[in-house]
């Protein structure tokens, strides 16, 4: 069993089923750290259109809700740690930095082409992580 897992989540089904593929291997003495990363783009237009800093908190916290229920059902204890910037820079760089066993993410789906051209953030964490990553698709 894992005791430290980092979960990179957005709140999309592919990281609610990463969440739920963590069930398989941790247990109530486990600590999952859910990080939820805001890229630029994104935080802006959060300001623009959700004013407050504490509605764009509880819109966030929001996105990330079936992901908590998942946790808090099992009795799972767990963190929330949201981070601005790059969401493959930002996932490896708060992973190599702290004490966690494992990265679990859920794999975008993007088509060859889009991969080729782009690369996927699953693809760059697995590539710079210093620690073991899992890719749930």
């Amino acid at each position: 069993m894992y005791k430290s897992i980092l979960l990179a989540a957005d709140g999309s089904d592919n990281s609610i089923r990463a969440a739920k593929e963590t069930l398989n291997f941790i247990n109530e003495e486990s600590e999952v750290t859910i990080l939820n990363v805001i890229d630029p783009a994104d935080s802006k237009d959060d300001v623009l259109h959700s004013g407050a800093s504490e509605s764009i908190i509880n819109k966030r916290k929001e996105k990330l809700s079936e992901i908590i229920s998942v946790y808090e059902s099992n009795d799972i204890p767990y963190l929330i740690h949201y981070e601005h910037g790059v969401p493959n820079e930002t996932v490896v760089a708060f992973a190599n930095k702290g004490q966690y066993q494992l990265v679990v993410l859920g794999n975008r789906g993007l088509n060859r082409l889009q991969e080729m051209v782009m690369g996927s953030v699953s693809h760059k964490v697995a590539k710079r992580s210093k620690i073991p990553v899992m890719i749930v698709k």
